[in-house]
């Protein structure tokens, strides 16, 4: 199991973080703004990815190693790093998506074990937040 795809399913389901997303940007993505892996800004200009943000990418993270006796398991534990970038002079509104993604992971079994928030070395105007989550267990 992807732990990608399960964060994302359980991002993309709270339309409250859709909506401050969308609000904060001050118009809809037209790619939805949640990523599983980098989005396709290849051809953009630093302009147009400033224009975009906020947008989240969801990564996979190692960590949840596991050799049971019997070669089956019941329950998995994935680990995934959740990143987003907003504009840097909207310190609110990137502490107000910061902290709804922690309770929405939180409120579906996901905890935050690691957190770092700065200035994008890409982007120099765009603030990047991390953080990396692991599932209480997934049933497999």
């Amino acid at each position: 199991m992807l732990g990608s795809a399960e964060a994302s399913k359980v991002l993309t389901a709270s339309a409250e973080l859709k909506a401050l997303l969308t609000e904060v940007r001050g118009a809809d993505d037209p790619l939805g703004g949640i990523y599983i892996g980098s989005p396709g800004f290849d051809n953009s200009t630093d302009l147009q990815i400033v224009a975009l943000s906020p947008w989240v990418r969801i990564t996979d993270l190692p960590g949840d190693n596991h050799e049971p006796a019997d070669d089956d398991r019941f329950i998995e534990y994935p680990r995934v790093q959740i990143d987003f970038w907003t504009r840097k002079s909207l310190m609110q509104e990137t502490s107000a998506i910061d902290d709804l993604i922690r309770q929405v992971m939180h409120a579906n079994g996901w905890d935050r074990t690691y957190h770092a928030s700065g200035e994008d070395n890409s982007v120099p105007t765009l603030r990047m937040t991390t953080a990396y989550f692991q599932s209480q267990g997934l049933p497999v």
